[in-house]
């Protein structure tokens, strides 16, 4: 469990850089209109030169986090420490199905480097972050063709889904942490704060309600891929760290609900802006707490409780993306009923059925393998894995004996 955390962290820290990022680029694209449309361009450029500065951020921590994870694979891959790898990078890159797959990653990064530099001088150009937004999709995409989902090949229905997941929980994710630490801190200082928070949060709960719907459709479809049946959600670590990131998920639904059924409503009437007949009748009782006495002093907390919603959404987000990544580095529940037919093989990581390599799913499958299987955890025969170990260690130039199998 130990090494499982270690190995996690650089994944902790570019799933969090790459959700962040695309949800920036995603703010840009579809929420920045809003404050366009009710300040003009002064409004924009207010928010759009610390957003600019968070994507460098973001940035910066995916191409070092890119660099850990390229270590960490290739630590997990070969069995030796950090410092013995770097010897076998060449052949990783080259060589190994991860290595195409972080070559194409690296590319996509190239390309939003390019794109951050254009888009500062060009800050009002909406092409740019719609190029940018590509190249984020893709690198989410990379991250789904070397996960778990890359099990059912290239491409695969799971990969889809798989994606689908990052991407919708980026814009939802994503977009509530870009709201909480550069939009809504620079809207409360504009002179049209009022109309600007109201236009924003209606933008917003739009985006996240069909992100919310995204998530939780494939969500369900990847936990039912991994997980295999109900007793693995709580007789593997998979499936445990799985239920605790379904534990943080209930308190973020319940705070969406809140802000999306109370909040965004109270505030539409608080700015004048039209209410729909639903969303009228859903905040009608709370409306009436709007006594004319202390109607100012509400409609302050009104906006504050928003935001510190906003804030509690966030840092659950954070939560989640810290299980994720956990769940990134461990076996699936699905293969744990194939574990007690395994063996391990001296000098040889254990990503054979049996005690199994953390990661060890689709680590490292390559060209060399016919059959597209690389170290598939559970899907082996015990001589299939002897031929698939034996394979790889050669690839990666450990030369080490692997024993026979016994028929």
């Amino acid at each position: 469990m130990k090494a499982n955390v270690l190995y996690a962290l650089p994944t902790a820290f570019d799933l969090l850089a790459l959700v962040i990022g695309l949800g920036a680029l995603g703010c840009r694209l579809w929420i920045l209109p809003t404050v366009q449309a009710v300040s003009g361009t002064v409004g924009v450029a207010a928010i759009l030169i610390p957003l600019w500065q968070l994507l460098l951020i973001c940035l910066t921590a995916l191409t070092i986090s890119s660099l850990g994870e390229l270590f960490g694979r290739a630590a997990e891959m070969s069995g030796l420490p950090f410092p013995d790898v770097l010897p076998l990078l060449p052949t990783i890159l080259f060589h190994t199905h991860y290595g195409w797959v972080w070559l194409l990653r690296a590319l996509a990064l190239t390309g939003l480097w390019v794109g951050w530099g254009l888009g500062k001088r060009h800050r009002q150009s909406r092409l740019i972050p719609v190029l940018m937004f590509a190249a984020g999709a893709f690198v989410a995409l990379t991250r789904s063709a070397s996960g778990h989902a890359a099990d059912w090949g290239d491409p695969s229905l799971a990969e889809l889904m798989d994606w689908l997941h990052v991407m919708a929980s980026a814009l939802w994710g994503g977009g509530l942490i870009t709201l909480c630490i550069v939009v809504l801190p620079h809207v409360v200082k504009l002179p049209e704060r009022r109309r600007l928070t109201a236009a924003l949060a209606w933008q917003f709960s739009i985006l996240a309600g069909v992100a919310l719907a995204g998530v939780l459709l494939t969500g369900f479809y990847n936990a039912w891929l991994q997980v295999g049946s109900l007793s693995a959600t709580w007789q593997t670590p998979y499936g445990r760290t799985l239920l605790a990131k379904l534990v943080l998920v209930v308190p973020l639904l319940a705070l969406g609900g809140l802000n999306h059924y109370s909040s965004v409503p109270r505030l539409q009437r608080w700015s004048g802006r039209p209410v729909t007949r639903r969303s009228r009748r859903l905040s009608l009782l709370l409306m009436r707490r709007l006594a004319s006495g202390q109607r100012k002093r509400q409609v302050v907390q009104l906006v504050r409780r928003f935001i510190r919603r906003v804030r509690a959404e966030a840092i659950v987000v954070v939560g989640v993306l810290m299980c994720t990544a956990v769940l990134l580095h461990g076996a699936p529940a699905r293969h744990a009923a194939h574990s007690q037919h395994g063996r391990t093989y001296p000098g040889v990581p254990s990503a054979c059925p049996g005690e199994m390599l953390p990661r060890a799913t689709s680590l490292s499958r390559h060209p060399f393998d016919d059959a597209k299987l690389g170290w598939r955890v559970g899907g082996q025969n015990p001589r299939q894995c002897e031929t698939s170990a034996r394979k790889q260690r050669e690839i990666l130039g450990l030369g080490a004996m692997v024993p026979p199998v016994e028929d």
